[in-house]
């Protein structure tokens, strides 16, 4: 492979209608507390997400095109049980289902990591289900959403993962916010996961971005199979590339290039990146790592490089189509 492969292994693709009414209303509830005085969230959830709607992937499709990226991953996020009321909100399994078809449809550009919360009655069922759509590439769990990783209860899950050679992908940051408990997602939660797990393969989602980053290093250092995710950190590259580039040198030593991937973590619609250019510049302060900046020698060499924007996420989500 060369640099000129390009994998945004985390992605969304969504529309507000796709989203349960819960988990809108509490989108709401933070929108509103962010000015003085208050605003009143009825007043704000008709128009929450409606600027990051794109239910066909067109603008992603686009998106892609301009930035020079081969294809994506979504994680699909079970939000059906913190978000209830789910209103018109599709169960779960049609919503996995629904990705499957839009990955079809965008063949070989797209696709996507089950959502599912363990929770459900039938979530064994929901499982095998959702990981036997031809395009479904790991599962992806969201314990801030209430559960406990560590939960016996939750065991066969892990067990069915290590045994299908399945990755999870764990949303790992305190952002989020109401309605969710972010202390599950701890790094180090996730780190006491693998201790009963160690086979596990692990995206650690946002690398902790932004006040656990350092936890999420140290964590996914001690195991074989743990990844570092680095969507949401063009935030930080934009704001501050030298920490940007500093923080990611660390990783590159401490947990070695093979192990970092690439993604954006951008939910496109017409007031998000809908041509592209968020991405587009994101794409460009990754390669720039590869290069000297201001005085500084490259953080990457150009085959750390290809890992770290395209070969780590085709081998972690077996790709195969770009292997």
């Amino acid at each position: 492979m060369t640099t000129d492969l390009v994998i945004d292994a985390h992605m969304h693709v969504w529309d507000p209608s796709w989203l349960p009414e819960g988990l809108r209303l509490a989108w709401a509830r933070q929108g509103a507390g962010r000015r003085f005085p208050s605003r009143d969230p009825q007043d704000l959830l008709p128009r929450v997400a409606t600027g990051e709607s794109d239910p066909d992937a067109t603008m992603t499709m686009r998106a892609f095109d301009r930035a020079g990226v081969a294809a994506g991953l979504i994680p699909v996020v079970d939000w059906t049980i913190v978000g209830r009321p789910v209103g018109e909100h599709l169960p779960i399994d049609r919503f996995n289902r629904q990705y499957e078809e839009l990955c079809a449809t965008h063949e070989g550009r797209l696709f996507f990591a089950a959502g599912i919360d363990p929770r459900h009655d039938n979530a064994r069922e929901l499982f095998e289900e959702s990981v036997a759509h031809p395009h479904c590439r790991g599962v992806k769990l969201y314990p801030a959403a209430g559960w406990d990783l560590r939960d016996p209860a939750h065991a066969w899950l892990f067990d069915a993962l290590v045994e299908r050679e399945l990755p999870a992908v764990i949303h790992c940051s305190p952002l989020g916010g109401d309605p969710l408990q972010t202390i599950r997602s701890r790094p180090a939660e996730v780190a006491a996961l693998l201790a009963q797990h160690p086979t596990l393969r692990v995206s650690f989602a946002h690398a902790g971005i932004e006040a656990w980053w350092a936890e999420a290093l140290d964590c996914a250092t001690g195991w074989q199979h743990a990844y570092l995710e680095l969507s949401l950190w063009q935030r930080l590259a934009a704001r501050d590339y030298r920490e940007f580039r500093h923080r990611v040198r660390l990783m590159r030593d401490q947990l070695g290039a093979h192990r970092l991937v690439f993604g954006s973590d951008i939910v496109r619609g017409v007031k998000h990146d809908p041509e592209g250019e968020d991405l587009a510049r994101w794409v460009d302060m990754a390669r720039g790592l590869a290069a000297p900046w201001e005085g500084e020698p490259a953080v990457l060499s150009p085959e750390e490089l290809t890992l770290f924007i395209a070969d780590n996420a085709v081998r972690l989500f077996d790709l195969k189509e770009f292997a």
